[in-house]
C-alpha cells in the first residue's frame, strides 16, 4: 500500500456520520486528521468505520461503557496485522477488509454480551 493514495474512506463508510467517526477515533487514541494521510491510519479508520456500521446494523449504541473498548482493540489488532496488510497493493481491498474486520468484531461483541446470554 502506497503513501498518499486517494481511495476514499467515504465509499466504505455506509453513511456513518463524521461526528461518530471522530468520537470513535478519540476513544481509540487516534487523531483523525493526521491518520487520514497515513496508510496505516487509513486502515485503522476503515476498521473503526466498520465497527460503527456493525453497531448500526445491530441497533446498538457504540459509545456505551461496555462497548467503547472495542475501538482500541480494533486499532491494536489492525496495527499488529499491518506488516502483512501493507504488502498488498490494492488499497481499496485492504480498506474493505479492515472495515469487514470492524463489523465482525462488533458482531462478536454483540454475541458475547447479549445473544449468548439469551441462549443459556
Amino acid at each position: 500500500m502506497q503513501e498518499g493514495e486517494e481511495t476514499s474512506l467515504y465509499s466504505i463508510s455506509g453513511g456513518i456520520p463524521l461526528q461518530e467517526l471522530l468520537i470513535a477515533a478519540k476513544e481509540a487514541g487516534l487523531d483523525l486528521p493526521k491518520e487520514r494521510t497515513r496508510p496505516l491510519g487509513r486502515i485503522l479508520l476503515a476498521g473503526l468505520l466498520g465497527a460503527l456500521r456493525g453497531f448500526a446494523e445491530r441497533g446498538l449504541s457504540p459509545f456505551l461503557p461496555t462497548h467503547k473498548y472495542i475501538f482500541a482493540e480494533i486499532v491494536s489488532d489492525l496495527t499488529d496485522a499491518y506488516s502483512i496488510l501493507s504488502q498488498e497493493s490494492d488499497e481499496k481491498m485492504i480498506l474493505q477488509a479492515a472495515c469487514d474486520f470492524g463489523i465482525k468484531k462488533v458482531y462478536h461483541l454483540e454475541w458475547k454480551l447479549y445473544s449468548s446470554n439469551d441462549l443459556y
